[in-house]
């Protein structure tokens, strides 16, 4: 019996302290126990914010001429040349037993490709 009493004396010295320290209040309490969940999703946000930021490419260096085309599907490939230059890579591929061309643009991460001289994926990773 004497040391489930002290034991009990133990534990409401240490709730006494803990309220003396930290001075919880409702909202505190009810913050503490859902920042686990809200704060994987607040971060699950910033990451996706970090990401899009970090995958921004300037639209065109200062100084530099800019079009107002875009690049859509059914454009020749003299077209596209002329909107965003000289690929960095061409790679000639076979999808679905048909020939194709891949024009690849590292500084915008665009895959621009070609079948039969025409545009008809575009994809930006």
């Amino acid at each position: 019996m004497k040391i489930r009493t002290a034991v009990i004396l133990v534990v409401i010295a240490g709730v006494a302290y803990w309220i003396y320290k930290d001075r919880p209040t409702v909202s505190g309490l009810v913050d503490s126990l859902t920042r686990p969940i809200m704060g994987s999703n607040a971060a699950v946000k910033e990451s996706e914010h970090k990401r899009v930021v970090s995958d921004v490419v300037p639209a065109a260096p200062e100084g530099d001429p800019v079009s107002v085309q875009t690049i859509r599907k059914g454009m020749k490939s003299d077209e596209v040349r002329e909107i965003l230059g000289k690929p960095d890579r061409v790679e000639p591929f076979e999808e679905d037993g048909v020939s194709r061309i891949r024009w690849v643009y590292l500084a915008t991460g665009r895959l621009i490709d070609f079948e039969g001289g025409r545009v008809v994926s575009i994809a930006i990773r």
